[in-house]
């Protein structure tokens, strides 16, 4: 009788396809700092909580029943660590850094972070060699450009060697954000996607960005949007933008970014001290940020022009204009036609520059 139960059980499962399997995450802090945190585990797609624990004694635990195996992420105190939710037992250890292993797709997961490790290694190096001199500004341009198309060709390599698995969506979708695409383009790499593709979150989100990106792009006339500050003051883009006469940078930032202050600090400083009230107007745009670290950021750097600002954290400004990644550069002429979108460093003060000469 067992022996039959369990056949029909086993058929049962080849009908729907798959079967529900157990899975649990054991997490190991290395201290106590996290004690008495409430941790989430999150789907990376859809952003939803799956379940919630509260951390004890530098530990906590996650188990649970899945049928089909999915990237996620473990937030603890707002700090965040990807991972795949995958039957098995999964060991995390919470440190200065965070490491999942004891999975197969987790410590496949692993061997692509190290690659991206020695990625971002490089990028620190940039960074130092531009703030002690080594790197002028154009040498820095270069060596970063080169940098994310390493990035790009990493997500892609990934993607493509594990369409099959829960890696390759979370892999696609940051090929994405990494590299703009048209609405054809997009299109067209979909269409050697796995079909459910089309229905992730942030595929859907690659795709909307697309078509703001080529009603907002270069030769178009700026797409308005208002923006409510924390005083209650109620700002258009169109009360900066296509004033008297003037030319208008606009940049998309977060006081988290670190490009972004190193653009406020560089290219769009000596902009400002070279060119404010000759013609040419900076404004920036707060995004994807808490209102009052945008303004801790515009005391402390500081920013010595106008900045638009929401009450709340904010998406729509980006969303208008498809904008993936922060900074993002945007510069506006007189009539309001849109003349440049994406230039950075030392090729946007060329870019201006030149502009400046030719009024």
């Amino acid at each position: 009788m067992n022996k039959y139960f369990s056949l029909v059980v086993i058929a049962l499962c080849l009908i729907m396809v798959s079967c529900s399997q157990g899975y649990k995450i054991n997490v190991n802090f290395a201290n106590h700092d996290f004690d008495g945190k409430k941790a989430y585990l999150t789907n990376y797609d859809t952003d939803d909580t799956i379940d919630s624990v509260t951390v004890k004694e530098k530990y906590l635990m996650f188990e649970g029943n899945i049928d089909t195996a999915y990237y996620a992420r473990l937030i603890v105190d707002g700090k965040r660590f990807g991972m795949i939710v995958e039957p098995g037992e999964i060991n995390v250890e919470w440190g200065d850094e965070i490491i999942a292993r004891g999975t197969a797709l987790n410590d496949k997961l692993n061997a692509m972070d190290e690659q991206m490790s020695k990625i971002d290694a490089k990028w620190e190096l940039i960074e130092q060699g531009f703030k002690s001199g080594q790197l002028t500004q154009e040498d820095a341009d270069k060596q970063s450009a080169d940098l994310e198309r390493q990035q790009v060709k990493l997500f892609y390599d990934t993607y493509s060697s594990n369409k099959d698995n829960a890696i390759g969506p979370w892999a696609f979708t940051n090929y994405l954000i990494y590299k703009q695409f048209s609405t054809a383009q997009l299109d067209s790499i979909l269409k050697t996607a796995p079909d459910n593709y089309r229905g992730y979150k942030r595929v859907i989100k690659a795709q909307s960005d697309a078509r703001a990106i080529e009603s907002t792009a270069v030769g178009k006339k700026f797409t308005d949007f208002a923006m409510k500050s924390p005083d209650g003051a109620v700002h258009h883009l169109s009360d900066f933008v296509a004033k008297d006469g003037n030319y208008t940078i606009v940049d998309f930032w977060a006081s988290w970014c670190g490009p972004c202050k190193a653009e406020i600090k560089g290219a769009l400083a000596q902009l400002y001290q070279k060119y404010n009230g000759k013609g040419l107007v900076v404004l920036g745009v707060a995004v994807w940020d808490k209102p009052e670290d945008t303004k801790e950021a515009i005391a402390k750097l500081p920013v010595p022009w106008q900045v638009m600002m929401d009450d709340h954290y904010t998406t729509e400004p980006t969303d208008i204009y498809g904008i993936a990644g922060i900074p993002h550069i945007m510069v506006v002429d007189p009539d309001g036609l849109i003349i440049s979108r994406g230039l950075q460093g030392e090729a946007l003060v060329q870019y201006i520059d030149n502009i400046m000469a030719n009024k």
